[in-house]
């Protein structure tokens, strides 16, 4: 396993180097597969390099943003493709088996919200978990490579707010695009199915207002 491991990372720096680019999700991957190669005291930290440099390259040796996987057909869409050559947010993959919820699946045919993938190991937290068996709150996930910066990656190595992603195209907006280019603010996202009303859905194809979010227990508390 390691071996192959090596040879695609190998495959995918050398296709790399011949266009010319470096790209950072090959060389990242090399240190750790050769470190979890050369030793033999790796235990489960060399299973887990191992899984990140095979996740990284997508297909043919290339990341998935150097088109190393199918994008999405949606025309101007950039993620990648689930099932039915749609990525998850415009219908790809599989969906939540509880009544009515369209998230898609994390495991045992349940969305995050209804159960399904793994929580973090931290007593009492029930968040799902990033990577090491911690949530992103508790550790857990990649870090922005920004100086000082401790918040979670959004994408290139990034937070959102050091440019990890795409902002609201609408002119001035430096809020995050959440789908089709927008904001939440700017139209992004589901509303709402109550007549009439614009917020965005919580839950239930509901928002907030009329009862889409969980209440508080106590009696009496609205």
């Amino acid at each position: 396993m390691v071996s192959a491991a090596v040879t695609v990372v190998a495959h995918a720096a050398s296709l790399t180097a011949a266009r010319g680019t470096s790209c950072p999700r090959v060389s990242a991957t090399v240190p750790g597969v050769t470190h979890a190669a050369n030793s033999e005291a790796a235990g489960s930290g060399r299973s887990q390099m191992l899984s990140v440099a095979v996740k990284e390259v997508a297909s043919k040796g290339i990341c998935y943003l150097h088109v190393g996987s199918k994008r999405c057909k949606v025309k101007g869409c950039e993620k990648r493709a689930k099932s039915n050559a749609l990525c998850c947010g415009h219908g790809g993959g599989t969906r939540c088996k509880c009544d009515g919820c369209k998230r898609q699946v994390a495991s045992k045919g349940l969305c995050c919200s209804h159960g399904g993938g793994a929580r973090c190991k931290v007593k009492g937290c029930v968040r799902q978990v990033a990577s090491t068996g911690l949530c992103c709150g508790h550790g857990g996930g990649a870090r922005c490579k920004f100086d000082a910066c401790v918040r979670q990656v959004a994408s290139t190595g990034l937070c959102y707010l050091h440019g990890g992603s795409k902002r609201c195209k609408v002119k001035g907006c430096e809020m995050r695009a959440k789908s089709n280019g927008h904001c939440w603010g700017h139209g992004s996202g589901t509303r709402c199915k109550f007549d009439g009303c614009e917020r965005q859905v919580l839950s239930k194809g509901i928002c907030y207002g009329p009862g889409g979010d969980a209440r508080c227990q106590l009696r009496g508390c609205g």
